[in-house]
């Protein structure tokens, strides 16, 4: 493991995790017409905000220049948890992008793949999910926002009144002494 001084804490175990997985995959490839082997792309910066940043892509990168990566899944080390995309919702995606052109990846070695990063991950202490979603991404409903926190406005006023009384507690008492010791 190699330590750069200039990445946060998070970047850095993002960035060690990246290399990791992508060497556990280095003798794997997929695809027939065009070879592909599993990357995990690392942090790009110095720094994931604190892991507000630190998503990861999980792509299958061409070994020649020219065809495009595939994005199969990503991984929050930060937050321990990862989704994987099954090879039905990789085609539709596929379909959706590259309407001229087939997924040429058999679903046999694929399904061998999630397999073996699903154990990787989950051994890693990374909770995996599937994506199966066969939808193209067009197609799917937006993602909900997260409802608003709703914070009690009890609390504030109390806290607010706390140090108001601490305050006046404090002027008063530093008025009685000034009158006993008499400045």
């Amino acid at each position: 493991m190699s330590f750069d001084a200039k990445r946060t804490q998070v970047a850095q175990g993002a960035y060690d995790f990246a290399r990791y997985f992508t060497s556990s995959f280095e003798a794997v490839r997929f695809g027939r017409a065009v070879p592909r082997r599993a990357e995990l792309a690392a942090p790009e910066g110095m720094s994931t905000g604190g892991g507000r940043a630190a998503r990861q892509a999980i792509v299958l990168v061409p070994e020649r220049p020219g065809p495009p990566n595939l994005t199969v899944g990503w991984v929050e080390v930060s937050a321990r948890r990862a989704q994987l995309r099954t090879h039905r919702a990789l085609a539709a995606v596929h379909r959706a992008r590259f309407k001229d052109r087939l997924l040429d990846i058999d679903e046999e070695s694929y399904r061998a793949f999630l397999d073996q990063a699903s154990q990787l991950l989950a051994a890693c202490g990374v909770g995996v999910g599937l994506d199966d979603d066969a939808a193209p991404i067009s197609q799917r409903p937006p993602p909900q926002p997260a409802a608003p926190r709703q914070s009690s406005h009890v609390l504030n006023y109390f806290a607010v009144g706390f140090v108001a009384f601490v305050l006046g507690a404090f002027a008063g008492g530093l008025a009685v002494y000034a009158r006993f010791v008499g400045f």
